[in-house]
């Protein structure tokens, strides 16, 4: 089959390499590093039809919001038409309208636009939590940028959040962070370049922050997997910061998992019902007393996530439309391992020999010059304003230790640390 793929940076990966292993034709749009998906016979758009799909925005922000939404269909089904295209998938969250528009006409995988509204509308997604019964956390104080109050009197830390469009979300620590906020919509800085509605939520101390990983096929569920992560927090600041450097990724206990899984529940019975076939994960608080909050969702694969399918393309796409307990199945027993590394100059070459020696999933946040292997822009930070540093995420099942001491004796690269919290 002929498969054309929108994606946000190398967010279906590993999916679409085992597509192409099982003898499917994979076109997608790439972004600025567009070598390392083409080295493994992933077919990228052609310059001037990639440029119409990035440049379209497909942002649900503006007066011409229609006008970009008629535009994106007219040029997939131009790709639709020039690659003979039997199977559309999709992960831009703002581009929902497309399953609406393509859903009786082509396999499509993908939110519709019902279900895309979850990550770009955290106000809606939130107050559907708490409809639930599940545990939100307080506003405690909402209004437009432009509003003379806006971030002043605050208590720090606070969490703002977009209300009704697909920003980031970001921890003001201090009340230097609130001016940075405060001069970011003077100057029409991204992402306060429009004034849009926000809120402030309360902070929640000493908590566990959760992530659920979910498929949603035809009315049904799969968790695949949970996940702690550790310092994420340190770089959703006022002017964020690759999140790679201070993170830490771990397994949940039996016990924390069995909690959150049961919470997770409740909402996806839910969400399930608005249809499609799609990937997803979202992001909760566990608190000491074992009081679970829900924070939000993403209907989406990570961005930068190297986590495997654990599956073939043929037996990801049966688990998409015809039985998802395939997908089930290919998870069962995981012993899926996360690690973040870092290196302090980003010019140093990845070291890909060692994922080979040792047989572990390729990351997937790289680039290719001169057959020599880098960390992708995407991945790179101006890391403490001193050093321009990059990093990515290595991940799969039971990685050996062996595999972990050769990339630190033998490279330049480290692996971050669990933090001592």
């Amino acid at each position: 089959m002929n498969i054309l793929n929108y994606n946000l940076p190398k967010a279906h990966f590993h999916t679409l390499i085992e597509l192409v292993k099982s003898g499917h034709t994979v076109y997608t749009n790439h972004h600025e590093d567009p070598s390392y998906e083409a080295s493994f016979g992933i077919n990228l758009i052609e310059m001037d039809d990639n440029v119409s799909i990035l440049r379209l925005g497909l942002y649900e922000i503006g007066d011409d919001v229609q006008a970009k939404q008629k535009k994106a269909i007219e040029v997939t089904e131009r790709l639709i038409k020039k690659y003979n295209i039997d199977i559309l998938q999709v992960c831009i969250p703002t581009a929902g309208f497309l399953h609406d528009h393509f859903k009786d006409k082509i396999q499509y995988i993908g939110p519709p636009a019902a279900a895309a509204r979850l990550e770009t509308d955290k106000m809606y997604s939130k107050f559907l939590a708490h409809d639930m019964g599940m545990n939100i956390p307080k506003i405690i104080r909402s209004g437009k940028y432009s509003d003379d109050d806006y971030a002043k009197g605050l208590s720090f830390p606070a969490i703002e959040k977009p209300c009704y469009v697909w920003n980031p979300a970001s921890i003001l620590n201090s009340e230097k962070d609130a001016v940075r906020a405060r001069e970011q919509f003077a100057n029409r800085e991204y992402p306060k370049n429009i004034d849009n509605h926000y809120y402030i939520e309360e902070y929640l101390h000493d908590m566990i922050e959760t992530n659920v990983f979910f498929i949603i096929s035809n009315g049904k569920y799969v968790i695949t997997h949970t996940q702690e992560i550790m310092g994420e927090n340190l770089n959703k600041t006022v002017d964020g910061n690759v999140w790679y450097f201070g993170s830490y990724i771990k397994p949940l206990t039996p016990e924390a998992d069995t909690l959150v899984r049961k919470e997770a529940d409740k909402y996806l019975k839910h969400i399930a019902k608005m249809g499609g076939c799609w990937e997803g994960s979202f992001c909760g608080a566990l608190l000491p007393n074992d009081d679970w909050y829900f924070l939000e969702i993403n209907v989406r694969p990570d961005i930068f996530n190297s986590t495997p399918t654990f599956m073939t393309g043929d037996e990801y796409l049966k688990g998409m439309f015809e039985d998802i307990n395939t997908i089930e199945d290919a998870w069962k027993d995981k012993n899926i391992q996360k690690l973040l590394i870092t290196t302090n100059d980003s010019t140093n070459a990845y070291p890909i020999h060692i994922h080979d020696k040792h047989n572990v999933m390729y990351p997937n946040n790289l680039n290719i010059k001169d057959n020599v292997y880098y960390c992708s822009q995407f991945g790179i930070t101006n890391h403490d304003i001193k050093t321009t540093g990059c990093g990515t995420v290595i991940s799969d099942h039971n990685i050996p230790d062996a595999f972990i001491k050769d990339i630190e004796e033998t490279t330049e690269w480290k692996f971050n640390e669990e933090p001592n919290l």
